[in-house]
C-alpha cells in the first residue's frame, strides 16, 4: 500500500488488496504488519506535526503495546519527530519510513486535528486537554527567572522560514542572575526542553510555532512573545489556533512583542526585568 495526502483530511490510497474498515477490534486476526499513518499533509512544519501528529501518540502508543506486528509510518524522520517519539517511550525500531510489505493493514487516525480543517472543534479542544496532561505528571520549581529559546536554524519549514534576531537580547539576560539561554537545535531530548520550559517564570519564545508549541507546555509562566503578527492574525481566522491560544492564556499570561524587522533588542524587554 500507499498514500499520498488530498487536503487536510482526506488520502489517496493506493492498495494492492482494497479493504476498508473502522476501529482496530480485528487487528487480532492479521498476521500483516500494521501501519499506522502519523504524518499528514504539513508533517515538516514543526506547529502543525505537534499539534495534528503528536497529539495523536499516546492513543497509538496503546495500539503499538497491543499488537507487536504494528508501526508507526512517517513520510520522513526530523529531529523533533524523533525526540517527540523518544519523549512517548517509542523506540527506533517501532518506526518505518518505507512500506517493505505489499500486503499489510495500515491505519489512518481520524484527521480532525488538521489545524487549517474547519470541523471537529470540540473533538480537537477534548483531546488538546487530554495532550496536555502528558507534559504535566512530574511537579515543577520555578527556578529559572528568565529564558529565552533563540529561533532555530535545523528542520524549519522551509515555507514559513525567518531570521529572528535576538544577539543583542541574548548578552543581556547572560548578565540577568537567574537567566538560561536554552537553543533548542542543540537539546539532546524534548524531555530537556520540558523541564526547562516549566521550570521558567519568564519565558521569552518567537512568534509562530516556538511559541504556540512551548507555551502549550508551560504552566504558570509568563510568556513573553517575539512578534505580534503570526499568530495573532492566524488565530483570527484559524479556529484551532485560537483554540491552542485559549488554552495556553488560561494557564499562563502572554504578551507580544512588535519589531518590524524582526530585531529584538534588550529595550523589548527591560520593562519585565527586575534586577
Amino acid at each position: 500500500m500507499q498514500y499520498e495526502h488530498c487536503n487536510f483530511n482526506s488520502w489517496k490510497v493506493f492498495s494492492l488488496q482494497p479493504g476498508y474498515q473502522n476501529g482496530v477490534d480485528s487487528l487480532s486476526n492479521k498476521d500483516s504488519q500494521i501501519y499506522i499513518i502519523l504524518d499528514t499533509q504539513f508533517h515538516e512544519a514543526f506547529g502543525h506535526w505537534f499539534f495534528e501528529s503528536a497529539i495523536w501518540i499516546p492513543k497509538i502508543r496503546d495500539i503499538l503495546n497491543m499488537y507487536p506486528n504494528a508501526k508507526i509510518h512517517l513520510k520522513e524522520i526530523k529531529g523533533y519527530k524523533s525526540q517527540i517519539l523518544e519523549f512517548f517511550d517509542i523506540p527506533p525500531d517501532r518506526l518505518s519510513t518505507q512500506f517493505r510489505e505489499g500486503n499489510n493493514v495500515c491505519i489512518f487516525v481520524d484527521p480532525c486535528t488538521a489545524i487549517n480543517e474547519l470541523t471537529e472543534h470540540n473533538k480537537f479542544t477534548a483531546m488538546l486537554k487530554d495532550f496536555a496532561k502528558e507534559f504535566h505528571a512530574k511537579p515543577t520549581k520555578k527556578t529559572i527567572s528568565y529564558l529565552l529559546m533563540p529561533r532555530q536554524k535545523k528542520d524549519n519549514y522551509v515555507s514559513n522560514d525567518r531570521t529572528v534576531r535576538s544577539d543583542d537580547l541574548e548578552d543581556y539576560l547572560n548578565k540577568i542572575p537567574n537567566s538560561h539561554i536554552f537553543n533548542t537545535d542543540f537539546s539532546p531530548a524534548f524531555s530537556d526542553q520540558i523541564n526547562v520550559v516549566q521550570n521558567s517564570k519568564h519565558i521569552i519564545l518567537t512568534d509562530g510555532s516556538p511559541f504556540l508549541v512551548n507555551a502549550f507546555i508551560a504552566h504558570h509562566s509568563v510568556i513573553i512573545v517575539l512578534g505580534d503578527s503570526l499568530v495573532p492574525n492566524q488565530r483570527k481566522y484559524i479556529e484551532k489556533i485560537s483554540i491552542i491560544c485559549d488554552y495556553i492564556e488560561h494557564h499562563n499570561a502572554v504578551s507580544y512583542v512588535h519589531s518590524p524587522d524582526n530585531i529584538f533588542t534588550q529595550e523589548c524587554i527591560s520593562s519585565w526585568i527586575d534586577q
